[in-house]
């Protein structure tokens, strides 16, 4: 074993130094080596839905962003429902069972909405979720989805899996929400094993009800141990083994989970509620290091992905089903997908550190990619997991919340991306803490958010979700489950805000008071007559005052679930719109089945 450590370490050595002579570099445009990319640009295709299509601003001298056609900055919020993921549920006496916990048939969704059970760890995704989504003024969810479902053999994609996912996205669009595609992987795959009772000293047993990602057939261990060190599910040698060899595309697995990105752009490619990929959650890079992992591996990765789903053509052609160095294209899929975003995941090193781990290198000359980041400050940063310190006595970062925020603004630009916050949460009773700071920080940003997660069964401290979870205890496993526990309400409170989801003034400032429901945002009218909207969700209830240069009074229209849309027409200077602070009026607690 010590031997195929070594053997990677020499591996990575190798690639730095090629990268020092191969490695395209910072400008993409001035590349000789690499092929010229075909044009982009013109009018997007007609959408199958009634959603603007989504694409990124580059502003000089400025973070770009997410905007819609009429180039207005768009802050995406939302939330990342757990239930099409394919978690084990630990039911039987194999990990090996292809079979999906709940049904992916959408017959078993119409109209109705599967049991939910305390065996696993997240109820299923149903219509009735979507619509509180929306009523909570959510404008998008991040839709996390299994490769080992999609692609249970190889070479076979899964077409009712498929018709499973364009059903959520059927729901998103009828509510307004836009859907992100993530591409979901904890710890690589729930087929890493499980090595009882673990034969290295110091290991625990792998606990595969957290695994989750790649298929069986692609899952590559070598014979490694699955045993987790520090009560970390990735310090797994079997997990680290599986990943190094997908970045090193052994047996060809790296272009099968291409070519399955590909199908599933080539079924949404037409659709404008797909604001995007999400390409892999959470990238963990096996015995390989930053930066050469980031640099040389997993961005590089990213640019053939986006190659072979859009066909431009940004790297060198190379042959594919074995290793492909940095500056490796990949050959065009023919999906020409070309309107919907790239959210590039920044890396599971880069959460647990809150600073960059790579250099700053160009991705792609594809112009519509978002860097995505995971704020986990104080949940997954040094203080918490190694030396196990309370967020309230902390002693990293040294930067608190908005060491990770500034840095990921420079890392966007390095890479020429706009910036999101794909994933964030914590254990709910530091939402006081955390969560509000979090969210604070996202405001001054001007970054969107994806709230992890909607709902989890088991309540307490191993519950994450908006909801409190179901009771797990092994009395209640063999009963009908309720959909979900109740909301809770402080999580409700600082997540259910007022916030602007579009504006033409990318500069402009805002904030939300979740004590009081008070709200306060301030624009210029510089940039042209186009509006800015802001949502209100039901649970504030204070009036709107609009103020400054506008142009007639502000059209505030009531949606179906009761949120309030404000729109209002800059005049060329600067205006302002508030909402009076009001008591708050909390959803409640409904644990009805859902439909």
């Amino acid at each position: 074993m010590s031997g195929r450590i070594i053997g990677r370490a020499v591996a990575v050595l190798v690639l730095l130094i090629l990268a020092l002579f191969t490695y395209p570099g910072a400008d993409v445009a001035s590349l000789a080596v690499w092929l010229t990319p075909p044009a982009i640009g013109g009018s997007p295709r007609a959408s199958a839905g009634g959603l603007a299509w989504l694409h990124i601003e580059h502003p000089a001298g400025r973070t770009a962003y997410i905007a819609d056609p009429q180039g207005r900055l768009v802050l995406l919020h939302g939330a990342i429902p757990g239930g099409m993921i394919d978690f084990w549920s630990g039911a039987g006496s194999s990990n090996l069972t292809p079979k999906p916990f709940y049904p992916i048939d959408p017959s078993a969704y119409e109209g109705r909405c599967p049991d939910n059970s305390s065996l696993i760890r997240v109820p299923p995704l149903c219509r009735s979720d979507i619509a509180q989504m929306a009523a909570f003024g959510f404008n998008s969810l991040r839709l996390p989805i299994s490769w080992s479902l999609l692609e249970p053999a190889r070479g076979q994609f899964s077409q009712t899996y498929l018709a499973r996912i364009a059903q959520v996205v059927d729901w998103a669009r009828a509510e307004g929400l836009y859907v992100i595609f993530d591409m979901h992987q904890d710890a690589y795959s729930r087929y890493v094993g499980r090595a009882s009772p673990p034969p290295i000293p110091g290991g625990d047993t792998t606990d595969l009800q957290y695994d989750n990602g790649a298929p069986d057939w692609a899952t590559i261990t070598d014979g490694f141990p699955s045993e987790v060190f520090g009560g970390q599910r990735e310090l797994n040698p079997a997990v680290l083994e599986a990943d190094s060899n997908f970045w090193y595309n052994r047996a060809g697995v790296q272009d099968e989970y291409i070519a399955t990105v590909a199908v599933l752009a080539r079924k949404f490619m037409n659709d404008s509620t797909v604001a995007g990929y999400s390409i892999f959650n959470e990238p963990w890079p096996g015995w390989n290091l930053p930066p050469g992992w980031e640099d040389l591996l997993l961005f590089p990765f990213y640019r053939r992905v986006i190659d072979a789903v859009t066909g431009v053509h940004d790297g060198l052609p190379c042959p594919t089903h074995i290793y492909m160095p940095a500056p490796c294209g990949y050959p065009d899929l023919g999906v020409r997908d070309r309107n919907q975003l790239f959210f590039l995941d920044l890396g599971l090193p880069r959460e647990i550190t809150d600073l960059p781990t790579h250099l700053d290198l160009a991705v792609s000359s594809y112009p519509n990619l978002v860097a995505g980041l995971h704020a986990y400050t104080h949940g997954y940063t040094p203080d918490s997991i190694f030396l196990h310190q309370d967020p309230d006595k902390a002693s990293y970062p040294w930067g608190g919340y908005e060491q990770t925020y500034a840095s990921a603004e420079r890392e966007s630009r390095a890479i020429n991306a706009a910036l999101m916050v794909t994933e964030f949460g914590n254990d709910p009773k530091w939402d006081p803490l955390i969560l509000a700071n979090e969210l604070i920080e996202q405001e001054q940003h001007r970054v969107g958010f994806a709230f992890w997660t909607w709902k989890e069964n088991c309540g307490g401290a191993h519950s994450w979700g908006m909801f409190e979870g179901i009771e797990c205890s092994k009395s209640k496993q063999l009963q009908a489950q309720p959909p979900s526990g109740c909301l809770r309400p402080g999580r409700e409170r600082l997540l259910a805000r007022v916030y602007p989801s579009a504006s033409a003034d990318p500069n402009l400032t805002f904030h939300y008071d979740p004590s009081t429901g008070a709200f306060e945002l301030r624009a210029s009218g510089q940039f042209g007559d186009v509006p800015t909207v802001v949502v209100i969700p039901v649970e504030v209830t204070g009036s709107v005052t609009v103020s400054g240069a506008v142009a007639g009074e502000p059209a505030i229209s009531q949606q179906p679930h009761g949120v309030r849309i404000v729109t209002v027409y800059p005049s060329g200077g600067a205006f302002s719109i508030s909402v009076a602070a009001a008591s708050l009026a909390p959803l409640g607690c409904d644990t009805s089945a859902p439909s």
